[in-house]
């Protein structure tokens, strides 16, 4: 059945065109709209990230005149970074940490600073650590010893009874004369000396022999604290020879950094060979000390291992028929050895304090590092033998 007549057919065409054309444009205006919202939420980043950087701008510019006394942790990094301490008008010297190849002496000479009376902690290992008591209480003289660091703290030492003590009377028998230092008993004299290296310079050996200094200890070589390797002092030879020129008798020491036995050997064999040109009568010393204020290849020794290493260094001197001795502090001696194993050999005591406290047994003392001599310039180390090494 037909419910149309043509006439109502083409105006429904027309009617139903119109719905879709209209239709059609409220779609397209739809999708514009969307198509621009879109577009300007993707830019939207971009200007908010120009606006920040603005901003920044603005704070970094306001913060230009801001001083550093204004900022709190400025302020507290001042109050935790280390300053030199000054001791008696003079600053603690700057230590560089990059030169690692220098021994203490060398360290010493470049503003480095080593510490020959460094304090050993409890908390620093079990076999460097002080076993009396904890604080700087009353303790008696004849059991313990203390040692001192530059900040004035204490640890004290339990003197071994099964070790030699020496038998000098300090208090009664030290005689001063001319700036330096002669010890005179019933049973000895001592004999006047001196230690040298290349950083005493020019040396007249003539006025050494005048002033009385009978014999001088010289170093002769090094081995780096940070690389290992063994360097010749440069004015061994020469030391050597004008002392002997002037009457002074002669012993050498080598500045040891020997990590094990086989490198304890290596420096023996080095320096022995090295004085074999020399009519020497004066010991072939081990000089062991400590580096602080920088790593050293040595920081990580015990007791034991260090004192294996001085024990095969002299029995290798002592096998090619010349004299040797441990120079060492007094700290190093009751707080960074088996003293106990080392019986067998003399000490060269390094101990600034006079009288000198250290309870056992000793040959030599460097009693002053900043000694004067007549026609000698600047600073020179002064020590006393309390054996003729000469005539032993």
């Amino acid at each position: 059945m037909d419910y149309f007549d043509n006439d109502d057919k083409g105006s429904y065409q027309k009617t139903v065109a119109m719905c879709v054309a209209a239709a059609s444009l409220v779609i397209l205006l739809f999708l514009v709209i969307l198509y621009v919202n879109s577009d300007k939420d993707t830019q939207r980043p971009a200007a908010a990230v120009q606006n920040e950087e603005v901003e920044e701008e603005d704070v970094l510019s306001d913060s230009r005149n801001i001083t550093s006394d204004e900022l709190e942790f400025w302020n507290d990094a001042k109050k935790s970074t280390p300053v030199p301490k000054e001791e008696d008008g003079k600053l603690t010297p700057y230590k560089d940490p990059e030169n690692k190849d220098m021994d203490a002496e060398e360290a010493i000479a470049n503003n480095s600073t080593t510490d020959n009376n460094r304090k050993r902690d409890d908390s620093d290992s079990d076999d460097t650590a002080g076993n009396g008591p904890a604080d700087d209480r009353e303790y008696d003289k004849d059991d313990y010893i203390a040692i001192e660091d530059d900040r004035g703290k204490k640890t004290y030492y339990e003197i071994k009874k099964d070790v030699a003590g020496n038998n000098y009377d300090l208090e009664n028998n030290l005689i001063t004369e001319n700036g330096m230092l002669t010890y005179k008993d019933s049973k000895r004299e001592s004999i006047k000396g001196v230690d040298l290296s290349k950083y005493n310079g020019t040396v007249d050996f003539t006025r050494l022999r005048d002033a009385g200094i009978g014999f001088a200890m010289l170093r002769l070589g090094s081995r780096g604290y940070g690389s290992g390797a063994i360097s010749l002092d440069e004015k061994f030879v020469e030391y050597a020879q004008n002392a002997q020129m002037a009457g002074i008798q002669t012993g050498a020491y080598f500045y040891s950094q020997a990590v094990n036995e086989t490198e304890a050997v290596e420096e023996a064999n080095y320096i022995v060979g090295a004085v074999s040109g020399f009519n020497v009568k004066y010991p072939i010393a081990i000089d062991i000390e400590r580096v602080t204020g920088d790593e050293a290849r040595t920081d990580k020794l015990t007791n034991q291992e260090r004192t294996a290493i001085v024990k095969m260094f002299c029995d290798t001197v002592k096998g090619y028929g010349y004299k040797p001795v441990i120079y060492a502090t007094t700290e190093m001696l009751v707080g960074g050895l088996n003293i106990e194993e080392l019986a067998d050999y003399d000490v060269w005591l390094a101990d600034e304090k006079i009288p000198t406290d250290y309870p056992y047994r000793f040959s030599m003392w460097q009693y002053n590092k900043k000694g004067h001599i007549d026609g000698i310039t600047g600073d020179i180390d002064l020590d006393i033998s309390f054996i003729d090494y000469e005539k032993k």
